[in-house]
Order: C-alpha cells, then structure tokens, then sequence
C-alpha cells in the first residue's frame, strides 16, 4: 500500500493531487473508503478511481487519485485512510495508510498583510473655467431648443384644420375615378364589386354616420328598414348588397350588364341623398352641393328619389 502527493507545499487554494494504491490478492474482496466532500483540512475537488491494473504476479491495484484543495494556512493533514479484505471464507482483514502533512502559504508574500489599506476616496478633479461655460451653453442651448420645440407645436396645435370632402363628393369622384380605371367584367366581375361596395359603404358611414365599412352585410341589412332614405333604396340596397357577396365570395360571375347597372344605381343612391341647397327667399338651387353666396342654409333632407338609370 502507498500513498503519494505531488506536491509537499502549496498557497491558498491551489489544487493538491493525492492518490492512494493498494495491491491484494485476486482471492480476495477490497472494500473501497466510501466517498467524502472533504480530507481533513482539505476540501476534496475531485474524486477518481483509476482502472484495475493487475500485475503478472496474479495482484490486483486499486488505485484512487483525489484532488483537493486547502483554505487555511500552516501545516494542514490529509488524514489515514482505512477499509477491509474479504477473504474466501468470511474472515476480514483491516487495511490502513499513512497520514500526509502539506504546509499550505498564504498567497501574499511572506504572508505580510501590512500592505492591505482601506479605499482610498474619491478623485476630485481641479475645476476649470472653460468646463463650467461649456456645460452653461449646451444646457441654455437644450433649454432654447425645447422652448422654440414647444412653441412650434402650440402654433400647429392652434393653426384651422383643412374642411373635409364631404362624403357625397368622395362618392362621386371615387365612382368616376373607378369608372375609368376598372374593367366590369374582370375576374367575373370581383374586381368591380369590390371596389363599388367599399365606395357605397364608406358613403354611408360619412354621411350617415354608420360603421358599415367594418360591418358584415348581415349587420348592415338588419338596419336597413330604419335607414334614413327613400323605402325603395332601402329594398335596391339590399339586392346590391346580396349580388355583391355572390359575385364577391361565392365567386359567381355577374351577368353580363349588370355591373354597370349596379354601378348607375350607386351614383344614382349618392345624388338623391346629397344635401340640398335652399336659399331663405324660397328658392331651390338644385343639383348645387354647396351654398352659393349670401344667406342661405343647408337642408339634410334627400331630393326626390330619381330611381335606377
């Protein structure tokens, strides 16, 4: 049995290999020491049992290499080891090693601690004019820009918003705009009605006040029979709205004409629902979709329905 170290010294904290060999004969049973976290003074870093390495003499070698470490300084033990032999017929025989001293430093040479000193305190740096006056003028410059920011805000804050298209206008000019670019047969008419049923809904929430543009046709047609327009284009909205999602989802191909029919009664919807214009002597400036000079006023009542072109 030996027991080894490869170092005789070492400094706080520095790893120590340690291995332990025992050699016995094959007819016997070694009973390894059970596994520990420290050896003494010294906490165990690593724990390995070597592979059995039997010799021509029929000996087998058990062989365990710890690595450990010391944190006190002095002479510091890794204690004896001990276990036992299990011979063939029961009988037992206990097996001990040496004890090993390994002086362990302190990292500081010749452990002179003398030189430790507390913080020292803060550093402060001699004032210079020039300093002060540069961080005068970047604040004062910061404090000009966020004044002249905030006053600029204020005057577009205050400054007249532009007057809006009126809905009626939008319709008409978004109907002759779709006119012109789309062809009414394409894609089976798709293409058509998705324009001319957007152009209708955002008519009605501009006008009316509605939410249609986000509304399902089932929604809008429940309303319908409430709606602020003449009965008959409540039942042609309906219809349009129903071909609209057929030829839109259901992809059924609209009949030949009948998009540009649908497209007359929307122009025609948006014209006898336009505000009148009504001077205060009686008179009717008709077709007119804003007041003329002098003391008029604007009526929200619809013109007389002209019906589908």
């Amino acid at each position: 049995m030996t027991i080894s170290a490869d170092r005789q010294s070492a400094t706080v904290g520095d790893p120590v290999n340690f291995t332990l060999t025992v050699r016995y004969d094959s007819s016997l049973k070694f009973s390894a020491p059970p596994r520990r976290h420290d050896l003494g003074q010294f906490e165990v870093l690593g724990d390995t049992t070597l592979p059995d390495a039997g010799g021509k003499d029929g000996l087998h070698r058990y062989q365990r290499r710890w690595r450990v470490a010391g944190f006190q300084t002095g002479d510091l033990w890794i204690p004896a080891l001990s276990g036992i032999l299990i011979g063939p017929t029961g009988d037992t025989l206990t097996w001990q090693s040496d004890s090993i001293a390994i002086t362990i430093a302190s990292v500081l040479t010749g452990g002179d601690t003398t030189d430790i000193h507390g913080l020292k305190g803060p550093y402060v740096a001699g004032e210079s004019a020039w300093i002060v006056w540069l961080i005068g003028a970047v604040v004062l410059a910061a404090a000009l820009g966020l004044w002249w920011w905030r006053r600029s805000r204020r005057r577009r804050a205050s400054a007249p918003a532009a007057p809006s298209i009126p809905a009626w206008e939008a319709a008409l000019h978004a109907l002759q705009t779709m006119r012109s670019e789309l062809d009414p047969g394409a894609d089976g008419g798709r293409v058509w009605y998705f324009r001319l049923s957007e152009i209708l809904r955002r008519y009605w929430d501009g006008r009316y006040g509605w939410q249609s543009i986000d509304q399902t046709t089932h929604e809008i047609i429940e309303k319908l029979p409430l709606a602020p327009f003449e009965g008959s284009h409540r039942g042609r909205a309906r219809e349009f709205l129903e071909i609209a999602d057929q030829v839109r989802y259901a992809r059924l191909a609209a009949r030949s004409g009948r998009p540009e029919v649908d497209w007359d009664w929307v122009r025609a919807f948006v014209a006898d629902t336009t505000p009148r214009v009504i001077s205060t002597d009686g008179g009717n400036a008709a077709g007119s979709t804003r007041p003329e000079a002098g003391d008029q006023r604007v009526s929200t009542e619809p013109t007389p329905e002209r019906g589908v072109q």
